[in-house]
């Protein structure tokens, strides 16, 4: 397939303010936080970066409102190397907003918010632009770009991912069998599984999924479990590291950035895993959220 191999990464935006704080409060009080800081942020935001810091071309489709916060969003993700010429400004619409408590143990409290009016619309995707892209990473926030997106690329060869956090169930089965990777995290596996064991559950979804390459679920600290195809009959485990961190804030996308970077290079599975988790330790380390996404200097470094 000719083309320079660019990834891109379909979902929702928002212009985030995260807050460093002593302790995250479990009840109503005024704090004072120790910091501040205002980015663009999102899922497949924070994968992009992540591919752009590892020096793959990446671009980013996705609605904000034609707002202050919307050309904020557009100005931060340019300035750090991602192609926002399809993240696209929408009249009447307010661009999404989170607010973050982090402490120092790097454990957070996510308030987002979406204007339901920004998705009301349907949007003609440049679907010409998946001609020779390397892969496609859909995460849920915009589930009908996702789709056609998805069902586009399988059709011309184009291997697609899907950064399957927590949503609606009927949500994450409409989108699971367009993707050649399912990747969950741990509440999503859960929220389809009826609070099984991982394993089981993992095992469970496979058996729906006939056509996904690979399917895995992020543990947090505790690493991932990973099916393929090429290897049927198990279940691989892949602990992670011990580390001591800082802020976990965009960890999780760090680490499904990093895996598609590993796709697009034909890293094999457990390289492509091992990889993900070494850029996501890194991150964890440092504060600021998807600015602590590593180099690939970095994460080659720290795989030896």
């Amino acid at each position: 397939m000719a083309g320079d191999g660019r990834v891109i990464c379909i979902g929702g935006v928002l212009w985030e303010t995260s807050f460093l704080v002593d302790e995250i409060p479990g009840r109503g009080v005024k704090l004072l936080p120790r910091g501040m800081q205002q980015i663009a942020s999102g899922m497949a935001v924070s994968a992009a970066a992540a591919i752009a810091r590892l020096g793959h071309p990446v671009e980013l489709w996705s609605l904000v409102g034609r707002d202050a916060n919307g050309q904020a969003c557009l100005d931060n993700l340019a300035a750090d190397g991602i192609d926002v010429g399809h993240l696209l400004q929408r009249e009447g619409a307010r661009t999404p907003v989170s607010a973050i408590l982090v402490d120092p143990a790097g454990e957070r409290l996510v308030v987002p918010y979406f204007d339901p009016c920004l998705y009301a619309a349907p949007v003609a995707l440049p679907l010409e632009r998946l001609e020779g892209a390397g892969a496609v990473l859909v995460d849920v926030r915009w589930p009908d770009a996702g789709e056609v997106a998805m069902r586009h690329a399988r059709a011309i060869g184009v291997p697609t991912v899907l950064d399957a956090d927590l949503a609606p169930p009927e949500l994450l089965r409409r989108l699971m069998p367009l993707a050649d990777h399912v990747l969950l995290s741990e509440v999503a596996l859960d929220a389809l599984s009826s609070d099984r064991p991982p394993a089981e559950a993992l095992r469970g979804l496979v058996a729906e999924l006939p056509g996904a390459e690979v399917v895995g679920v992020t543990l947090g600290a505790q690493g991932a479990l990973v099916w393929e195809r090429a290897a049927p009959d198990s279940l691989q485990p892949f602990p992670a590291e011990p580390i001591r961190a800082v802020d976990t804030l965009n960890a999780g996308d760090i680490w499904h950035g990093a895996y598609v970077h590993g796709l697009v290079r034909g890293l094999g599975t457990g390289e492509r895993v091992r990889f993900a988790h070494a850029a996501a330790a890194i991150k964890c380390e440092r504060p600021g959220g998807r600015l602590g996404a590593p180099t690939l200097a970095e994460v080659l470094s720290r795989l030896g």
